[in-house]
């Protein structure tokens, strides 16, 4: 039976052997002879032929039998260039004039699936220059417009290094295959290379920086016929090599996990029309050099972590058609020039922190299809003219948008499919003229629009009106039940829910609760003594009356989805006790809300459970996803940008967090959880994602009756409590008295009694008070003999837990011994009174010495060689700390509030730490409102306010923040008059990019620092401070390079101490 041609396609198996002299080139016709066995296309003579070495001979037929192919026979067959056998065919050349320098050259397997290994042996056909192992599936063969395009990959298991080495030039197709490892060196040694295609591998590690030796390459970018590094698992920073590729037209480097700041030197690609980097872990400011690529058509960088303003340079990317920032952390106004790019077809803002309000010449865009944005903080509404006219897909979503829905964008706007204005503060009705668009999706939800709901409302597939305040609804027989879409959920209560309808739901009450427990997505089921309910129906509003509703709102923007993917199963178990509540999870791509009704009226704690069961797998490249979002209690942002494969430590892994809640008899709970914007964008399936929540109460429960019994045992304990209360106290007076005097502190060969320490504060008196601190308040203590100690009295902690764990830190801390350290000479610990005593430093605080006295005009000026011994001391300190095997106890220890106030100084200005070892005894329900309000959070890393774990790292950051301060002589909490950056980080990051860093050093010291020691602090600082904590160097690096730099300046330096 004849095979038909569509199905030939994908049978077909070519490696071609181009055999090359070293004089010359030319391919004979195999038709002369074709199927001679003395011919050299034939496998048995080539196995035995001068012409071929055998070392290359021996090679190739390794390589195809680890490719999973069967061995080559001799028929005649394998000589023709089609054949149904799926094992070898040549086509092959000779030179007439010379026949003993044959070598191959070309390597090509197309149209069958590899599923072994590509043999380290390729590199030793050192004359390679092609190299094509591809497999297109029957469908990419017959495919349909609304089928797609399917490239179905080989199985290819293998380690790219020994795919490249000793090539000389490569035109190479390796995408759709499972390619492992790195990507070698060696690759730079391929100086003729123009095209290089390695997406939808699994190649990891860092981008060799000899690519940017690539002198001839053309196209870095995902595309049939060019290069691309789009969907691996490539990481570490871009190299800045890469732009010395000055003929590169295209870059995508998109859908990878590289971190570091993207190279300033990119900017030297001036040839560039596309750049693509999206969907990374890329962090730091924008590089102005950028603005240098005004041949710029696709600018892509949506999906990092990138912060700072959109430069000003950016006015010259005028031929920019598509511009995608979205889902990062840009701040600043979103700059009118963006007006300018008249060519624009795509604008991706969305997701970022922007300010103010969307520039309105950008509703003058007319080529404009697709606008997104999102998270705008100023009020404005809809210009009374707006000419987009071309555009598909707006979303305005959260964005303070006031005002009516203006009628042009149903009149002039015909063209539209996809219109998003939910959680605006919009109002009036719904035009009528947005029936003549196109909207086959419409979400409104979360405005104050109120008035009659259109009938027209029901011929779009998916419309969102909820949470508005419509004053009647569409009933359910209006609507065909026949009209069921399985991918697209039709709203047919569009109205519903509102906050009345919500109002009503908690109103409806017989009984009062004062727990609930909903396993999201899941089965009833029990956990920790509770009995979890059921919750997995696929509707986007449920609700259990008298108990409890969710409800879900938005829409995926770009990709399709199905109301059944609202649950997610695990496909790997947890191993925590609790692991019934995380093998399901309920998520929703914009909004989600859970209700709380019918709660009896106080104090509860919100424990959410999370796990992440979707961006799991490195298979399907799944794993390359960003899941963020927020979380909000009763209305109040609890938690911003919520990254739960980051808190748990890795995908299919618990995660749980606790939240204060206080319910009133007007409104139910509400636990809300809302996607932003950040994170992975065109998925289906991002959004938040809960797996478990429970509802506790913070009160004691009881039905509210007493028996007599009770009532009278009351009575009689109340009339004679004061009796019991006043000796009870008496007693414990004299207790304490007692020990206060018999308790002594060793302080320079003397002995003091903690009651003479007590007196030497004037009992604490605020006369003699020197500070304050997190965790309590610092005293001075005037002894005998002119003998001065701090003695720091601490808050008392709020559990009876916490007081014991003091009582035994206090003794670790007294352990501690560094000449980086304050020395903690003793403690007390006792009921309602816990004191440190420290020894007393005169010069006072960093802080003091740095901005203090210098507004004094006093001349005690730290000079350079006391600010460099400054910041080694404090890194000494800190290493001791975070170092397990330098102390007596074997434990880390993160300080917690490193900042100049923290770090004190002697009479030789040697830096000593204070206010450690206290941070882990506290448990404070939301540290980063302790440290904010008390005047620190300018010291704090990121984790802190994301509600991460929180890792030696973090006091690194601060070390970073506090050199910077040191260096600079300018707190980070000084405001600048007339300057772009209001905060010193702002100020060093500008500078670091431009290479100005040395600007940075205090102008009060001239010329008097040394200039080596001052970049080598300001490089370690920037590091310090990097927004991820694994790329922030240990505390133990820091004082090696310190220590090295210190060591190395010669004493006859140029700084004038």
């Amino acid at each position: 039976m004849a095979v038909p041609f569509f199905l030939s396609v994908p049978l077909l198996l070519l490696l071609l052997l181009l055999c090359q002299y070293s004089s010359g080139f030319k391919l004979s016709n195999c038709q002369t002879n074709p199927y001679a066995r003395g011919s050299p296309c034939c496998y048995e003579k080539i196995l035995t032929a001068e012409r071929l070495p055998c070392a290359e001979v021996d090679a190739l037929k390794t390589i195809i039998v680890t490719l999973g192919l069967p061995e080559p026979s001799t028929s005649r067959n394998y000589c023709s260039s089609e054949t149904d056998d799926k094992s070898i065919s040549f086509a092959c050349g000779s030179n007439e004039s010379t026949t003993n320098s044959w070598h191959i050259t070309s390597l090509v397997a197309s149209g069958v699936r590899l599923n072994g290994q590509i043999d380290e042996r390729l590199s030793e056909l050192t004359h390679l220059n092609k190299i094509y192992f591809y497999f297109l599936s029957d469908k990419f063969i017959n495919f349909s417009p609304t089928e797609g395009l399917n490239m179905t990959p080989n199985q290819l298991c293998s380690s790219a290094p020994y795919l490249f080495d000793g090539l000389n030039y490569l035109n190479s197709d390796l995408s759709g295959n499972q390619l492992q490892g790195t990507i070698p060196d060696s690759l730079g040694k391929l100086t003729r290379l123009q095209t290089l295609k390695l997406g939808y591998n699994q190649l990891s590690g860092k981008i060799p920086p000899t690519v940017g030796d690539l002198e001839a390459l053309e196209t870095l970018v995902l595309c049939t016929d060019h290069s691309d590094l789009r969907m691996n698992f490539l990481n570490d920073s871009i190299p800045p090599s890469l732009g010395n590729l000055k003929n590169l037209t295209a870059l995508n480097l998109g859908d990878n996990m590289l971190s570091g700041q993207i190279p300033k030197e990119l900017g030297n690609l001036l040839n560039l029309n596309s750049l693509t980097l999206g969907y990374n872990r890329l962090f730091g400011y924008l590089p102005q050099e950028l603005g240098n690529l005004n041949r710029l058509e696709t600018f892509y960088l949506g999906s990092n972590n990138l912060t700072g303003r959109l430069p000003e340079s950016f006015v010259n990317l005028t031929s920019l058609l598509r511009f995608s920032v979205s889902g990062n952390k840009l701040s600043g106004q979103i700059p009118p020039f963006i007006a300018n790019f008249t060519n624009l077809t795509g604008l991706y803002l969305m997701g970022n922190d922007f300010q103010g309000e969307l520039p309105r010449g950008i509703f003058n865009l007319s080529g404009l299809r697709v606008l997104l944005v999102s998270d705008l903080n100023t009020s404005f509404s809809f210009p009374e003219i707006g000419n987009l006219t071309n555009i598909n897909y707006l979303v305005l979503r959260n964005c303070s948008l006031t005002g009516g829905i203006p009628d042009y964008i149903g009149n002039d706007w015909k063209s539209l499919h996809y219109l998003d204005l939910s959680f605006n503060d919009l109002s009036g009705s719904i035009p009528q003229s947005l029936k003549k668009a196109s909207l086959d999706k419409l979400l409104l939800t979360n405005n104050k629009l109120n008035g009659s709901i259109p009938p027209w409302i029901l011929e779009i597939d998916k419309a969102d009106l909820s949470y508005n305040n419509f004053t009647d609804f569409i009933q359910d027989n209006i609507t065909d039940p026949t009209n069921h879409n399985s991918t697209e959920v039709k709203t047919l209560d569009p109205g519903k829910p509102n906050m009345v309808s919500i109002r009503e739901l908690s109103n409806n009450c017989t009984s009062e609760h004062h727990s609930l427990f909903i396993n999201c997505g899941g089965s009833r089921t029990n956990a920790e003594g509770n009995p979890y309910d059921e919750d997995i129906s696929t509707e986007t509003f449920f609700s259990v009356p008298g108990t409890w509703a969710y409800s879900c709102s938005g829409d995926h923007i770009l990709t399709p989805y199905n109301s059944s993917d609202f649950v997610k199963n695990m496909t790997c178990g947890v191993s925590v006790s609790e692991e019934s509540l995380y093998k399901t999870a309920r998520f929703c791509p914009v909004s989600l809300k859970y209700y709380g009704f019918c709660l009896r009226k106080g104090s509860y704690t919100v424990e959410l459970h999370f796990a992440e069961t979707i961006y799991t797998r490195d298979e399907d490249y799944s794993s390359l996803g960003t899941r963020i979002f927020d979380i909000y209690i009763q209305g109040e942002r609890k938690l911003k940008d919520l990254n739960i494969i980051e808190m748990a430590k890795g995908p299919n892994e618990a995660w749980k967090a606790n939240f204060p809640a206080i319910v009133d008899d007007n409104n139910p709970l509400e636990i809300h959880f809302f996607w932003a914007g950040k994170g992975s964008l065109v998925t289906a399936l991002n959004g938040p994602l809960v797996s478990a929540i429970s509802v506790t109460p913070s009160f004691d429960v009881h039905d509210g009756k007493l028996s007599p019994s009770q009532i009278a045992g009351i009575t009689i304990g109340c009339a004679f409590a004061p009796l019991l209360l006043f000796l009870f106290a008496w007693h414990m007076r004299l207790l304490g008295n007692r020990e206060l005097r018999e308790k002594q502190i060793e302080v320079q060969n003397r002995s003091f009694t903690l009651q003479q320490i007590i007196d030497g504060t004037k009992n604490f008196s605020s006369k003699m008070e020197i500070g304050r601190g997190r965790f309590g308040v610092v005293y001075k203590a005037n002894l005998p003999d002119q003998i001065k100690l701090a003695v720091k009295k601490i808050s008392p902690p709020s559990e009876q837990r916490e007081k014991d764990e003091l009582k035994s830190e206090i003794g670790n801390l007294i352990s501690l011994s560094h000449e980086n350290l304050v020395q903690l000479l003793g403690g007390y610990s006792n009921k309602d009174l816990h004191l440190l005593i420290y020894e007393y430093m005169e010069t006072g605080s960093l802080h003091k010495a740095l901005f203090e006295q210098r507004h004094t005009n006093t001349e005690t000026e730290l000079s350079w060689s006391a600010r460099f011994d400054i910041c080694l001391g404090i890194a000494k300190g800190l290493n001791y700390l975070h170092e397990e095997e330098e102390k007596s106890i074997k434990i880390k220890i993160v300080h917690g509030n490193i900042n100049a106030k923290n770090i004190l100084l002697d009479k030789t200005h040697t830096a000593k730490l204070s206010d450690f070892g206290l941070a882990t005894i506290y448990n404070e329900e939301d540290p980063f409102t302790a440290i904010k309000a008390r005047g620190s959070r300018v010291y704090m890393a990121p984790e802190h306010a994301l509600g991460k774990a929180i890792t030696v790292k973090a006091d690194v950051y601060s070390y970073g923040v506090v050199v910077l301060e040191i260096v600079s002589g300018r707190s980070n909490t000084e405001y600048i008059p007339n300057q772009e950056a209001d905060f010193l980080l702002d100020t060093a990051g500008r500078l670091h990019q431009q290479g100005r860093i040395l600007n940075l050093v205090d102008k009060k010291l001239g010329s008097r620092f040394d200039n080596k020691q001052a970049l080598t602090l300001l490089h370690l600082a920037m590091e310090c401070i990097n927004q991820s904590p694994t790329l922030r160097p240990s505390m133990s690096e820091v004082v090696s390079k310190l220590s090295d730099n210190k060591a190395s300046v010669p004493s006859s330096s140029s700084e004038v101490v």
